[in-house]
């Protein structure tokens, strides 16, 4: 689906989702993301309160060393450049899939991988 189409859509949940879908297509992509993005904000929250800063660091340089060879693998730049509703919707994603692993499904989504073709 065009960015175009992908604009038009009325539902902001769907729309949003279906442009972060959009740039993450493959799946190796989206698998990197389901490490790195919980990697980030554990290691982020737990660096931050225990002042861990090798944690922190670690875990940051880490975590977005996975964003991007996902994004290398893809073969584009990391949504967030470009949507900076991307921070949402990238731990969004995260929770969503892993809910859909234990059998919730979330009817935005659906509507959002039908829109874009993903699976």
């Amino acid at each position: 689906m065009s960015v175009e189409r992908i604009a038009a859509i009325d539902d902001f949940w769907v729309r949003e989702f279906a442009f972060y879908l959009n740039e993450h297509r493959n799946p190796l992509n989206r698998l990197t993301h389901l490490f790195g993005i919980p990697i980030l904000l554990v290691t982020g929250l737990v660096g931050l309160f225990t002042a861990n800063w090798d944690l922190l660091i670690g875990g940051q340089i880490f975590g977005w060393a996975l964003q991007l060879l996902g994004h290398r693998i893809e073969g584009n730049r990391p949504a967030l450049l470009e949507r900076k509703i991307s921070f949402v919707m990238g731990p969004l994603m995260v929770l969503v899939e892993l809910l859909e692993r234990l059998g919730v499904r979330f009817r935005f989504a659906a509507r959002a991988r039908v829109a874009v073709g993903v699976d």
